[in-house]
């Protein structure tokens, strides 16, 4: 009967067993004590295959090795092959993941390295967005994931972005990006500098230089464009230009509604400071201004409301208000058809050697149609007044044709000139020759009276019509 207390010394070459085999068994004996020795490896060995290769390639083989995979002593670091896996954000919506490799960076780190991303992240209610790129990096602890390399982000409705960058942070809802940004859909074409998301507020900002293209119409903005998805708006600032292509606006912030379930179609656009729209023959300038479009009719501008300190140049006049409404001509040339003006309204002409100003608490202003496009009449209400180097002429309403370069005044005209003053029921003043002709009207059997105290008067005393 062997001795089982000294089994290990046997198994450790220190003693045979004391029996008559004991000769036979010695090299079944050597087998069994390096059996011992190697079978705690041989099992570390097959659990590291576990671990490192739970899916061997077709041929047995393998090729490359990720430098993220455990290295000796960092059989705990998570490695996976083919793998789904979700992320709940901080309102328990949950985003979906499918990957070709997620390696744990360091052991215990929680820093996954992702290989061939693509994910489904929820943007709204019953809204969504496809994502995917070339690597990406998934903080467990913080629930923020970044993206690289031919990032690409699909929209619900459409829109397709592209960039080199995108990270989003899950406990706040919170993407941003600082790589060049090219998207595109059925409203047209964007370029930026970067971008921010914020889901709750569904608010895609665009970040640094922007330039937006639909169909005939672009903008551009030095600073960032913001488009409000639940309010179907968007807001451009610093140094915006919008371009269609009658018109050009520019302002320091400009606001764009769209209509009601489209991105397509403009309802109005408002522009803030500094705010000026070219046409290419006159300029409006104003604090503010709103431009309405004609619905239907490929954005096309109806009119453009301008307040305070608003003033419209051409070659000839200049016009000036508190309040201005420009109506545009329907059809292809989208051209101005009248201007109506509120408050101080004033009108100087500047061709002239001096200048001449017309002064209305009301004025409408007429222009011509076709490309030669020029300033037919301007009508003038209540409190009018003309001045011109030698006089001033007051009236009820009066009439500006600047092709004769005229103004007539109709009711309550009184003209004052080298200390001559003429009172009359119309006047008709040149403002090239400054000769003003005063007249009666007959059917009232009214006639023309005044004092005069100059030494020189000009125009014909005691006109009648």
């Amino acid at each position: 009967m062997a001795d089982f207390r000294k089994i290990d010394a046997f198994f450790n070459g220190e003693a045979a067993f004391d029996n008559k085999e004991a000769s036979k068994l010695s090299r079944r004996a050597q087998i069994l004590r390096w059996a011992k020795l190697l079978m705690p490896s041989l099992a570390a060995v097959l659990i590291a295959l576990l671990l490192l290769f739970p899916s061997l390639k077709d041929n047995d083989v393998v090729e490359s090795l990720d430098v993220t995979l455990p290295k000796k002593g960092e059989l705990e670091k998570l490695h996976m092959e083919q793998t789904e896996f979700s992320i709940t954000d901080k309102d328990n919506k949950i985003s979906t993941f499918f990957a070709d490799l997620v390696d744990e960076t360091q052991a215990g780190s929680k820093l996954l390295k992702i290989t061939n991303p693509a994910g489904v992240i929820p943007t709204g209610e019953n809204k969504f967005v496809n994502v995917d790129s070339d690597i990406g990096y998934y903080n467990q602890a913080a629930q923020i994931i970044e993206l690289k390399q031919n990032v690409v982000a699909v929209y619900d409705e459409g829109t397709t972005a592209e960039t080199e960058y995108a990270r989003y942070d899950f406990t706040s809802n919170y993407g941003e990006g600082n790589q060049k940004v090219y998207a595109y859909g059925d409203w047209g074409k964007l370029w930026a500098d970067g971008f921010k998301y914020y889901q709750e507020k569904e608010l895609i900002v665009l970040t640094g230089k922007s330039e937006l293209i639909h169909e005939e119409n672009t903008l551009w903005a030095d600073k960032e464009v913001r488009y409000y998805r639940l309010e179907n708006r968007m807001e451009a600032e610093k140094n915006v230009k919008a371009v269609n292509r009658q018109n050009t606006m520019y302002a320091d912030l400009m606001k764009t509604y769209f209509a009601a379930n489209s991105q397509n179609e403009i309802e109005r656009i408002e522009a803030y400071d500094n705010v000026r729209v070219m046409d290419g023959k006159s300029t409006m300038h104003a604090d503010k201004m709103i431009a309405f479009m004609r619905p239907g009719q490929d954005n096309a501008i109806e009119r453009i409301e301008a307040y305070d300190n608003v003033r419209v140049i051409d070659e000839k006049n200049t016009m000036h208000a508190d309040k201005m409404i420009a109506f545009m001509r329907p059809g292809q040339d989208n051209a101005i058809e009248r201007i109506e003006a509120y408050g101080n309204v004033k009108v100087e002409d500047k061709q002239n050697e001096h200048v001449n100003t017309l002064y209305a608490d009301k004025m409408y202003a007429f222009l011509s149609s076709g490309q030669e496009q020029k300033l037919e009449k301007i009508e003038a209400f209540d409190n009018v007044n003309v001045i011109t180097p030698d006089g001033t002429a007051k009236g009820d309403y009066g009439l500006y044709r600047p092709d004769k370069d005229e103004v007539e005044l109709n009711r309550n005209v009184v003209i004052v000139q080298d200390g001559n003053v003429i009172k009359g029921d119309k006047a008709i003043t040149n403002l090239t020759t400054s000769v003003s002709r005063v007249l009666a009207d007959k059917t009232n059997k009214n006639r023309v009276s005044g004092v005069i105290t100059g030494a020189t008067v000009k125009g014909e005393k005691d006109d009648e019509k």
